[in-house]
């Protein structure tokens, strides 16, 4: 998936729409998405086990499941109580309604926050100073992006139709300079991990429901881009093989600044280590 920051767009009115549509596609968005890696999640969390970790607007819990799955304690926090009502059915996640600028835990609570395919929606001037918060002194904050590889021509002529007039050129959010600009984290790093989301017809297209540009679409030319999607599929699949589609997962990984350190002790008590 590539993704703009809504910042950047004209209309914020549309951006709003965008970033809200999701509750209404959870289902195809759940069905559609592609998982992350789990070299990725320990390349960000480390090879041990046990970690309270945070995943912040963590949807239908994609990101979450492969954290839980690798021994971690996890806690799903999600604005949108139906993207929420699909995480709750994976196991070994806990689920909370709220915001990445006004997360609902404790100082130093958490041992890790991850965002997968979401940060570029947040209010950072907010959601950066909450994230410190949370964070334990020696915590890490990891971001993560799924972007589909459209070196392969067929997954090219698919996102040329999902994003429209919006494809092309430098539409990857690059959260490097925000993440320097806030003196809130430190050691910055970066990696891409490389993986595939094997898809049938339905599959397919559920993965561009599940995309905010068409979700706010009106319903006639929605169902245009869906048929649109559906013969890329008829001219490209050979059944009973799925289609594999390729992605590459780009990494973030941070800590907390020795200022972030310093302002949580200044602003609020700490939580003790479970």
């Amino acid at each position: 998936m590539t993704t703009n920051d809504p910042a950047g767009d004209a209309d914020n009115g549309v951006n709003a729409a965008r970033a809200k549509s999701f509750g209404a596609v959870a289902a195809a968005y759940d069905a559609g998405r592609p998982t992350f890696p789990f070299e990725a999640l320990t390349w960000v969390l480390g090879p041990g086990r046990g970690l309270q970790v945070l995943d912040l607007g963590a949807g239908t819990g994609k990101l979450a499941a492969v954290a839980a799955g690798l021994g971690h304690h996890v806690i799903a926090v999600d604005p949108s109580p139906e993207m929420l009502e699909v995480c709750r059915r994976r196991p070994g996640i806990d689920t909370m309604v709220g915001a990445a600028e006004s997360i609902p835990l404790a100082h130093a609570s958490v041992d890790a926050v991850i965002v997968g395919q979401a940060f570029h929606w947040f209010d950072h001037a907010r959601a950066l100073p909450e994230i410190a918060r949370v964070l334990r002194p020696n915590g890490v904050l990891g971001l993560f992006w799924n972007n589909a590889d459209t070196v392969v021509p067929w997954v090219r002529r698919m996102m040329q139709v999902i994003q429209g007039d919006g494809f092309g050129g430098s539409d990857r959010f690059e959260p490097m300079p925000i993440l320097e600009q806030s003196n809130l984290f430190a050691m910055i790093e970066q990696a891409r991990f490389r993986h595939w989301h094997d898809v049938d017809r339905g599959g397919l297209r559920q993965l561009a429901q599940s995309h905010s540009r068409v979700a706010v679409l009106k319903e006639s030319r929605r169902d245009q881009v869906l048929e649109q999607v559906e013969l890329i599929y008829e001219h490209t699949a050979r059944p009973p093989e799925p289609l594999r589609m390729p992605y590459f997962t780009d990494c973030f990984r941070a800590h907390p600044s020795e200022f972030a350190n310093y302002r949580r002790t200044i602003t609020g008590p700490v939580a003790p280590h479970l």
